[in-house]
């Protein structure tokens, strides 16, 4: 094999098998949803012809692929595999990120407080019906508790309002499922899978009745836990054997719970009985492999371990939603199908909502809404300033209005959960503030 880091090659000249390591432009702005990947379809070699005209690749990490060493000559820090009958075009320069400190005293832009302010109006529409709907599962959750029957059919309308509201606005719905509380970790699990299930499954393109039948579900996905004693959900160490076979029934307690009601579809219902499957046949409770276990299944069963890694529990601290996206793919394909999880981490975008974020400047913030036409510029709480101090008023700041080399604005990282004592969920809480204002 051949001694080099990086081969340059002309996307005409890709194959199957090369491992694609740098592109000629950054990662940001491409259709891809990782830097470094294998080439394994034609789709991919034809979305690399058409935004770039060479990559460059690891010969090292490439399968069933060596470059032809007749065609290689040595330039500078690497290897270049030339096309022999056409000249390779000249690289993109990648834009580097500065420390220097950026003075953006100025005043905002025309046309950023009606935005601003339009979400945060959103905001403010998604909370009440957070709110309504975090009322309405807890009262079920206790219900099931204390052995007392419920109606499925209830859950259908509050699910009807999460489905509209997404429909107007989901980053403002996304952001809320940020609150995130271990005393009330089964209420607000079931909202937020519910929640971020809706927005995977639009993603995803699914209908709108699809929506429904994939809420009410994700919704009650969790109800058998009710019937699990409480000693075993609150434990704080290691189960027992027993005590996870016992946890491992609440799927099944759940089937049991609503598969007599009308008002649940057969496909709401898959989803409470195997949101916990996995693709390789090891989740319960039937051990179904990946082309016995159901589309919506498979949505909520990604949701739900993105929800649970990202909260914090009494037996471990919640992590960031970029370190968990990363965690959920090296759990492909074994876990989750690998196609899955990558259209999860699209949809989420490459600076999920809840991102604890360092921009060039310094200053330190939190991700309030994707920005579908600019990924790489979301809106952000300022939380810190660049020498990490608090701003005593919160500064919603869109990164969207900064885009040019006057305006500066930059995310230089992703910084991990609770960075700088940062307590995500209480920004949720303090909401955020109707005064817009530079950063400076």
């Amino acid at each position: 094999m051949l001694e080099v880091e990086r081969i340059k090659v002309d996307v005409n000249a890709l194959k199957h098998g090369m491992y694609v390591a740098e592109l000629d432009r950054p990662w940001l702005g491409t259709p891809f949803l990782f830097q470094g990947f294998p080439i394994t379809k034609d789709e991919e070699i034809a979305q690399l012809q058409a935004c770039c005209k060479f990559v460059f690749v690891d010969a090292t990490q490439s399968v069933g692929w060596e470059p032809d060493m007749r065609l290689l000559r040595r330039m500078d820090e690497y290897l270049v595999l030339e096309q022999p009958e056409e000249e390779t075009s000249a690289a993109h320069p990648t834009p580097r990120f500065t420390t220097q400190r950026v003075n953006v005293a100025a005043e905002p832009r025309q046309g950023w407080k009606q935005e601003t302010g339009s979400f945060l109006s959103v905001l403010q529409r998604a909370r009440e019906t957070y709110g309504r709907t975090h009322d309405y599962i807890r009262q079920v959750l206790e219900d099931v508790r204390l052995g007392r029957s419920i109606d499925p059919a209830e859950a259908k309308q509050v699910v009807n309002e999460l489905v509209e509201s997404i429909m107007a606005n989901e980053s403002a719905l996304v952001w809320l499922t940020m609150l995130k509380h271990r005393d009330e970790y089964t209420s607000q699990h079931s909202i937020n899978v519910c929640v971020m299930s809706l927005v995977f499954g639009r993603h995803l393109g699914l209908s709108e009745q699809d929506l429904r039948e994939l809420g009410h579900g994700a919704l009650l996905h969790d109800i058998g836990k009710m019937k699990v004693p409480l000693e075993i959900l609150n434990k704080t160490t290691r189960l027992t054997d027993d005590e996870m076979v016992e946890l491992k029934r609440h799927a099944g307690y759940g089937y049991e719970l609503l598969k007599d009601s009308e008002h649940i579809s057969e496909r709401a219902l898959d989803i409470v009985r195997s949101h916990h499957e996995r693709v390789d046949g090891s989740g319960y409770p039937r051990g179904l492999k990946a082309a016995e276990i159901g589309q919506f299944p498979m949505i909520v069963s990604v949701v739900d371990v993105y929800d649970a890694i990202t909260s914090d529990r009494v037996y471990h601290m919640g992590i960031s939603p970029h370190e968990a996206l990363n965690l959920m793919y090296g759990w492909t394909p074994n876990s989750f199908l690998r196609d899955m999880v990558e259209s999860f981490i699209k949809c989420l975008g490459i600076y999920p909502i809840g991102s604890i974020v360092e921009l060039e400047t310094g200053e330190v913030g939190v991700v309030m809404t994707m920005n579908l036409a600019q990924r790489m510029r979301p809106i952000i709480t300022l939380v810190l300033d660049a020498e990490k101090r608090p701003y005593p008023v919160r500064k919603l700041l869109n990164l969207a209005h900064y885009a040019n080399d006057n305006w500066p604005m930059n995310i230089k990282r992703i910084l991990q959960s609770h960075a700088y004592g940062i307590d995500v969920r209480s920004l949720v809480l303090e909401g955020a503030t109707e005064e817009v204002a530079a950063a400076g």
